[in-house]
C-alpha cells in the first residue's frame, strides 16, 4: 500500500486518473470472473460427484367418485368462470365436490406442530 501510494503523482493529470480507474476496474473484473469460474467448476465437481438425479414423480391418478355433478352444477360453474374471465379462452379439465374430511384443519394443526420444538 505504501508503494502504490508513492507511485502516484502529487497533482495527477487527466489521463492518469482514467488509467488508475480503468486499472482498478479491470482488477475488479478479472477477480469476480475468475471467482465465477471457480464456482462453476466447483458446481460441476458436485454435480458429478453427488448423488443421481431424482426421478420425477408420476402425475396422481384420478380418484373414481361415487356422486356424479349434474349436468346443471356443470353448466352454472362453467358460466361463472365464463364471466370471471370476461370472455377470454379457458377450458375445465375437472370438477369434483369438496370434500368434507377437515383437509384445511389437518393442515394448521401440522403449522403449529411444525413451529414448536419437540421435549
Amino acid at each position: 500500500m505504501i508503494l502504490l501510494a508513492s507511485s502516484l503523482p502529487a497533482h495527477p493529470g487527466w489521463a492518469q486518473n482514467v488509467q488508475y480507474q480503468l486499472t482498478g476496474f479491470l482488477v475488479v473484473i478479472f477477480t469476480l470472473g475468475a471467482l465465477g469460474l471457480f464456482v462453476w467448476i466447483l458446481g460441476k465437481f458436485f454435480t458429478r460427484a453427488g448423488s443421481p438425479q431424482p426421478k420425477p414423480e408420476p402425475p396422481p391418478a384420478e380418484a373414481p367418485t361415487g356422486e356424479e355433478i349434474p349436468g346443471t352444477v356443470l353448466a352454472a360453474i362453467s358460466a361463472a368462470v365464463s364471466v370471471t374471465l370476461q370472455g377470454k379462452h379457458f377450458v375445465i379439465y375437472d370438477v369434483s365436490a369438496a370434500g368434507g374430511t377437515g383437509r384445511w384443519s389437518a393442515e394448521g394443526r401440522r403449522a403449529i406442530y411444525r413451529s414448536h420444538k419437540l421435549r
